[in-house]
């Protein structure tokens, strides 16, 4: 599918979506718990949706009515392969998870899934225990355990989802253990990790993100929870507000571990107003908007709005932690580079940082390779273009927000879809 935006005038409020990375946890962790959970207003996505079917493969029962989950918790595998589609945070933390059990399990999964290094699982298993096999350092693996626990070091971790999915792991071993971490990235998702296992009942000490010491043969236990709303999404609209005359986003939570509502430094760095009132956020702009500097490394989902917001701002940003950007859904530090400059923006490279000088965007084709997080960017874009934007690829937002382009339009964005298959641009 292909979408057109058009350059439009926003205004009014939305709710920010659900979380996709709390409802991953909280479903995982609902699996692991001896008893049934309530789950309350859980995300549709198809990253949320593979998590669902995944519990229920390892034995979960699911009910849901309306915006209402219950999982009734079990590891009992009704199969012995597991496909996790396009989702890296659902395959990294399930995979120690299935190493848990006593039997042989497959893990696979589709598209750029493929491409995303897991090697680091191999010497993380072994030494908690288990057995862990890739293929040549890629999908698919497979796994043996029980994991028994020990000591495990983490020495150069591609993702702090490889982590999370030890921690989610370890604290069923028969012994305690250790994780020892050097150079964590992405912090806040730990916090946010945690934060999940201590509402089932988990406790996990660390020091510093360097030394994780997890009590083994603790028990899960259900709860009635409700997901937060996502950061990373509403991230767009933030930008979008700044960008075309100010919305007000509602639900997120000000005290969240989310590292993405990092996003609020960068608007205030560029000059856009924010206020909040009990987690309603209205966002406008008092002028001209002018160049940031901000550092990502620690919520790297931001690369993609941070550029948009970049390009509308006088003078030359830029957005450090690049290194983050090459085993996502694209390598997004490229796609950015080339989208961008596509509409005639400048963008370099240099070190580990994007420059981006900000300069109205021309309109025309924008790719969303196959990345929800693309796909949002090319929209919120075209707001202020010249001319429209045509998004190639624009469906693959579904990956995260699968309501996003009608959250658009009830703002008053006009677009359309078609399902073109050509591309004039690439020929």
């Amino acid at each position: 599918m292909n979408t057109i935006v058009y350059p439009s005038f926003l205004k009014g409020e939305v709710e920010a979506p659900p979380s996709k990375s709390y409802t991953q946890r909280a479903l995982l962790a609902a699996l692991l718990s001896s008893g049934t959970s309530e789950i309350l207003r859980p995300g549709i996505s198809e990253d949320e949706s593979g998590m669902m079917e995944a519990i229920k493969t390892l034995g979960a029962k699911t009910h849901l009515e309306y915006d209402h989950l219950w999982v009734e918790g079990g590891l009992q595998p009704v199969v012995t392969t597991l496909n996790m589609g396009e989702s890296g945070l659902g395959i990294r933390l399930i995979t120690p998870v299935a190493t848990m059990l006593q039997k042989q399990i497959r893990i696979t999964g589709e598209g750029s899934l493929k491409k995303r290094p897991m090697d680091t699982f191999e010497e993380a298993i072994r030494q908690a225990g288990g057995l862990c096999q890739t293929t040549n350092g890629y999908l698919p693996l497979t796994m043996k355990g029980p994991l028994t626990g020990g000591t495990i070091r983490l020495d150069t971790p591609i993702s702090s989802q490889f982590l999370s999915g030890l921690l989610f792991a370890l604290p069923m071993a028969e012994n305690d253990s250790t994780i020892r971490v050097k150079n964590l990235k992405s912090t806040p998702y730990v916090d946010l990790t945690l934060d999940v296992l201590a509402r089932y009942g988990i406790r996990i000490r660390h020091r510093h993100y360097e030394t994780f010491e997890i009590s083994g043969r603790q028990v899960y236990q259900p709860v009635r929870l409700e997901i937060e709303k996502d950061w990373s999404n509403a991230a767009f609209f933030f930008v979008a507000g700044a960008l075309r005359d100010g919305i007000t986003i509602r639900g997120l939570n000000p005290g969240s571990a989310q590292g993405d509502k990092k996003i609020l430094e960068a608007l205030e760095a560029s000059g856009a107003h924010i206020s909040r009132t009990e987690g309603i956020y209205r966002i406008t702009s008092k002028g001209a908007l002018k160049a940031f500097k901000i550092d990502a490394t620690h919520c790297p989902d931001l690369f993609p709005p941070l550029a948009v917001l970049a390009t509308y701002c006088k003078g030359t940003s830029a957005i450090h932690g690049l290194h983050r950007l090459i085993h996502k859904e694209s390598n997004r530090a490229d796609a950015i580079q080339k989208e961008l400059t596509s509409m005639g923006i400048p963008v370099s490279l240099e070190d580990d940082r994007m420059l981006i000088t900000g300069k109205k965007p021309s309109g025309g084709t924008f790719h969303a390779h196959n990345d929800h997080r693309m796909a949002m960017a090319g929209a919120i874009l075209a707001l202020g273009a010249e001319a429209p934007v045509k998004i190639i690829g624009s469906e693959a937002v579904r990956k995260s927000y699968p309501d996003f382009y009608h959250t658009l339009k009830k703002l008053h964005a006009n677009l359309e879809h078609t399902h073109e298959d050509t591309d004039r641009r690439s020929r």
